[in-house]
């Protein structure tokens, strides 16, 4: 298989690398998941998943860099959900304003692949970014973003789009270790192959407070509130805007999230995650309802760093559990789920 070949021949560049001293870094990550109710809804069914990410920066100097990163999802049961994504990019970095700043821009392509039973999910995408890191005091500092991009559906024509998105974010640390972060964002996708060219549009404000409790404790509160207006001509009769519902431009809603992270001896992360998520969507599975959800998530997290040998001195075991219970106006959606993952992180 493909995703078998690309294993193999990035963690053969990977050592050989180490050996070569030549500016190449890699790291895999390989999960092993068992999914209660796959696809969250009042009819579940389970299935084991594997997960793996593959990551590669090769240093061009100059403060330039060429990155790869792909996924592949392989299901035990429902393998007509397998499915990868690979990213290729180069990105580059500038010093300015005698070091009070930096500019970063870059651009990059990227695929979906999975299988014929889900091809209108499939696509080919090409884009540009410029990111700017600006200190305005010594604790603080403004970040502004703009990516543009198009992605071609090409089993799915309908959906091929043109992408905008920018965002505007600053960042406060204040001496009692607290640090506060307020986020604006704003998107725009332009559906390409329609007459009357229609568009979605999203809005989002993120506020972030962070404390530290101790040296080695953080508690971290958030705030996201989001809008993608029903008003815009999304599809809502597509079989495709129904099985996204993770998609930002079918859904509005509003999510308060508290993490506690903690680092114990023996190098181990503890971490804590308490979400509660209220969403309305822009459509419903069963037309007779308006969907409208309320999901209650709490996630575990341990991590534990190991080293092996002098090839894996930066590796890591990850255990994590996570249980989502949501109360939906659509009875299709009201569902309670669980998932345990096990897996290891390597860095070369």
């Amino acid at each position: 298989m493909k995703f078998l070949l690309s294993i193999v021949i990035l963690f053969a560049l990977s050592i050989g690398s180490i050996h070569a001293e030549v500016p190449l870094s890699a790291g895999l990550s390989l999960y092993e998941a068992y999914v209660d109710n796959l696809f969250q809804t009042s009819d579940p069914y389970s299935d084991y998943v594997t997960l793996i990410n593959l990551d590669a920066s090769f240093d061009l100097g100059l403060s330039t860099s060429v990155l790869y990163d792909s996924d592949f999802n392989l299901f035990n049961e429902y393998s007509g959900l397998h499915n990868q994504t690979h990213h290729l990019s180069i990105d580059h970095e500038k010093v300015i304003s005698d070091g009070q700043g930096t500019l970063y821009f870059g651009g990059g392509i990227g695929l979906h692949d999975g299988t014929s039973e889900y091809a209108y999910y499939d696509y080919r995408s090409a884009g540009a970014y410029t990111k700017l890191k600006y200190y305005l005091t010594e604790t603080s500092f403004l970040q502004s973003e703009y990516q543009i991009g198009y992605e071609d559906h090409h089993s799915y024509r309908d959906y091929s789009s043109l992408n905008n998105y920018a965002a505007i974010q600053i960042s406060k640390s204040f001496p009692t270790r607290t640090t506060a972060q307020a986020r604006l964002e704003a998107g725009r996708r332009d559906y390409m192959n329609f007459d009357d060219n229609p568009n979605a549009t999203i809005l989002t404000v993120i506020i972030r407070i962070a404390q530290s409790l101790t040296d080695l404790t953080g508690l971290q509160l958030q705030y996201r509130w989001h809008n993608a207006p029903k008003s815009t001509p999304y599809f809502t009769d597509s079989y495709y805007n129904i099985e996204s519902p993770d998609d930002e431009h079918s859904y509005s809603g509003t999510e308060w999230q508290l993490a506690l992270k903690h680092y114990t001896i023996w190098n181990i992360m503890l971490k804590g995650t308490l979400t509660r998520d209220k969403r309305s969507y822009n459509t419903s599975i069963v037309s007779n309802y308006e969907r409208n959800d309320t999901s209650i998530t709490a996630l575990l997290e341990f991590d534990k760093k190991i080293s092996i040998n002098s090839l894996l001195q930066n590796a890591s075991i990850h255990i994590q559990y996570l249980y989502k219970s949501t109360e939906s106006s659509d009875p299709y959606y009201q569902s309670n789920t669980s998932i345990l993952s096990l897996g290891t992180r390597a860095s070369f």
